[in-house]
């Protein structure tokens, strides 16, 4: 069902939709974009969902054509923090969380994409700590200054 029409709205209803708004606006307006992903039951976050909710807009962030959609939101740079008790990546269990962010990065138009990955993070004490070194590398490589 789609929302009530504006002056229909109750409070909560407005208070939703001027943040959605304001989200959207925020994310078209920046340059590069931080997005911490932590794996929840193979999947994002609830909160990163509705993130992603309201910044998934057509007409704003993407649009249909005869040829197919298209993004809107292009010209970014997003670094995703991933970061799961297990090893996921590139695994089917992997799908819904790091392939679906990827997947819908690339839906709005942005494909300058880089994972800065911590998993095994359950396991015991060594390989967490790895995985931490790792990511704190991972890190270093992206944001390193010539």
């Amino acid at each position: 069902m789609p929302p009530p029409r504006a002056e229909l709205r109750d409070a909560a209803q407005k208070h939703e939709a001027e943040l959605a708004e304001r989200t959207l606006e925020e994310f078209l307006a920046a340059d590069a974009i931080v997005i911490g992903a932590p794996m929840y039951n193979f999947a994002i976050p609830s909160q990163l969902k509705t993130w992603i909710d309201r910044i998934a807009v057509a007409g704003k962030s993407f649009k249909y054509t005869e040829s197919g959609p298209v993004g809107l939101a292009g010209g970014k740079t997003v670094v995703i923090a991933s970061s799961a008790g297990g090893i996921h990546a590139g695994q089917p269990s992997g799908q819904a969380h790091e392939d679906y962010l990827v997947r819908m990065l690339n839906f709005v138009g942005i494909d300058d994409i880089e994972i800065v990955r911590a998993e095994s993070l359950a396991y015991s004490e060594e390989p967490r700590a790895e995985a931490m070194k790792g990511a704190a590398q991972r890190i270093c490589e992206l944001f390193a200054t010539a």
